[in-house]
């Protein structure tokens, strides 16, 4: 039966921090994991250069916490590993870290080798390779640590959509075109989570991020902090019982469970949740209930009204600052920044949202 843990963390102090950290491994039992000499990859949310405060990426105390918990039973090569939104060089990487606050950190090595190369995912559904960053590659023990928020595209971004971030830079947009469709996606982000499978998800839900995340929302003081060894079965709780979003319709989950890969009832164990109020979903997504349905009405029920009423991204010209990051990450190429604001192709839009994702400014929303 799959272990859920789950801690009441109300701040990110260094000595709640420690006490959460020391309470899931010891309930998940990963202590047993360690060997003297291994490689351990941390693997944070780093969306894009944004602070702490801003709640976009993994709070930088969580992650000390997880390394100080790690160098006290011996292990000293630890890695932290991202591949932010954009290019995916060192001056990026540079500035993301001192603005996430990672550049504080000790007894931690921040990644600064861009190579990456093919990893074969023999596996795969819909994708059977993949473009993985060296530091993944090369880890022989990966902790995935995803921060609670929703998610324009996905509904969600937990620990599957977090190792996103193992694809490298502009990569990423070269997926969004190849799979297009938000099902395709969904059903891509399932294959890429199949061939990492993290030992460990731990998961940063002390400030959340509700609305239109995961970038452009409104944070969320949630409390808690839960880890688990099973990732999709950790994303399919999280989003049901602590998010308040059915994952029945939510693609990623629903296809998850057609796979076999979710324990509906799995065990969870520490502080009890009480009365969480829902999320609030972002305004590309409506509630989709097409999870209820019999297997063989989903698809095509999702791809009618898929194409009837997907949202396209409108950009709010009173709050554009035209930086052109909007424009950088698009994966079709149709922004261009005229007269110092974005202008947006509707037409050949594929909904993927990114330039929401990464505009630093919230000045893009959706119109459906």
């Amino acid at each position: 039966m799959s272990l859920i843990s789950g801690k009441k963390t109300p701040a990110y102090t260094a000595a709640l921090l420690r006490e959460a950290v020391d309470f899931h491994f010891a309930a998940l039992g990963v202590e047993k994991d360690l060997r003297p000499g291994m490689k351990v990859l941390l693997k944070p949310n780093l969306l894009a250069a944004r602070k702490p405060e801003q709640v976009v990426t993994t709070h930088p105390a969580l992650i000390q916490a997880v390394a100080d918990w790690l160098r006290d039973r011996g292990i000293e090569d630890i890695t932290l590993a991202d591949s932010p939104g954009g290019p995916y060089n060192e001056a990026r990487l540079r500035s993301v870290y001192a603005a996430a606050k990672m550049d504080t950190l000790t007894g931690v090595t921040l990644n600064s080798d861009t190579g990456s190369a093919q990893v074969e995912q023999p596996r795969g559904k819909l994708c059977r390779r993949f473009l993985v960053i060296d530091p993944v590659r090369r880890a022989d023990y990966i902790i995935n640590l995803p921060k609670i928020k929703t998610h324009g595209m996905t509904v969600v971004s937990l620990g599957v959509k977090n190792l996103f971030g193992v694809v490298p830079g502009l990569e990423k947009p070269a997926i969004h075109c190849r799979y297009p469709g938000w099902e395709e996606f969904a059903g891509m982000l399932l294959d890429l989570g199949d061939l990492i499978r993290p030992s460990v998800t731990l998961v940063d839900g002390i400030t959340a991020m509700e609305g239109n995340g995961p970038a452009g929302g409104d944070p969320r003081e949630l409390g808690y902090t839960f880890a688990s060894r099973d990732l999709f079965t950790l994303d399919w709780f999280l989003a049901g019982q602590v998010m308040g979003l059915s994952p029945e319709g939510i693609p990623m989950l629903c296809q998850a469970r057609e796979r076999g890969w979710v324990e509906e009832q799995p065990q969870y164990t520490g502080d009890p949740l009480g009365e969480i109020p829902p999320f609030r979903r972002p305004k590309t997504q409506r509630a989709d209930f097409t999870g209820y349905l019999p297997g063989f009405l989903r698809g095509p029920v999702r791809a009618v009204t898929g194409k009837l009423f997907r949202p396209k991204p409108k950009v709010l010209a009173g709050k554009c600052v035209g930086c052109g990051r909007c424009a950088e990450s698009c994966p079709q190429h149709i922004i261009a920044i005229v007269e110092g604001k974005a202008r947006i192709d509707k037409k050949r839009c594929i909904s993927c949202f990114c330039c929401q994702e990464m505009c630093p400014a919230k000045a893009i929303t959706s119109r459906r």
